[in-house]
């Protein structure tokens, strides 16, 4: 079984995982970038928690370009790399991921995306499944509004929580 460290050298880069994709999910990508963009839509808060991260984080990404739910937080976690150089990620396949993964992270089935937080060592720290935690906890009632971009700093806030965990230090205050 290949190591956490194999998968993510040999996982592809965010731009080349994004150029596999169909016209109308490279657009769906596109529209996330430029929310995330957007004054506003990520709080002050969170972006200073996000500039005081100090560890060193890779996020192993399992994910697909057809997915939505990757075109949307895939997309939130290259901006956490373009943002903050403490953090890089790799994508790899599904296939790979119930081939290298599933058992390891004691998953029935892998949902996509699913994220592998591991920290400088490649040691498993913390994971992300499909949805940030605020949309899984409000069921269908938000998913209109999680599909128009407007949960963008819950899955950030996920993130944080996971580094600010492992750094010793509590979630800063959103």
């Amino acid at each position: 079984m290949a190591s956490f460290e194999e998968l993510f050298a040999i996982g592809e880069r965010f731009d080349a995982f994004v150029g596999r994709g169909l016209p109308a999910e490279i657009a769906a990508v596109e529209t996330v970038r430029r929310k995330l963009a957007e004054p506003g839509t990520l709080s002050a808060a969170a972006r200073q928690r996000l500039q005081a991260i100090q560890g060193r984080y890779h996020l192993l990404v399992v994910g697909e370009m057809w997915c939505p739910d990757c075109q949307i937080n895939v997309t939130v976690m290259d901006h956490l790399q373009r943002t903050q150089p403490q953090i890089d990620l790799a994508i790899i396949s599904k296939g790979r991921a119930e081939d290298g993964l599933q058992e390891r992270l004691g998953l029935d089935r892998i949902s996509l995306p699913l994220v592998a937080v591991l920290n400088a060592d490649f040691q498993l720290i913390g994971r992300f499944i499909e949805r940030p935690q605020d949309v899984i906890a409000g069921g269908d009632a938000v998913k209109p509004d999680y599909r128009a971009g407007q949960y963008l700093e819950s899955t950030v806030r996920d993130f944080l929580a996971i580094f600010e965990a492992a750094e010793g230090r509590a979630g800063e205050g959103i």
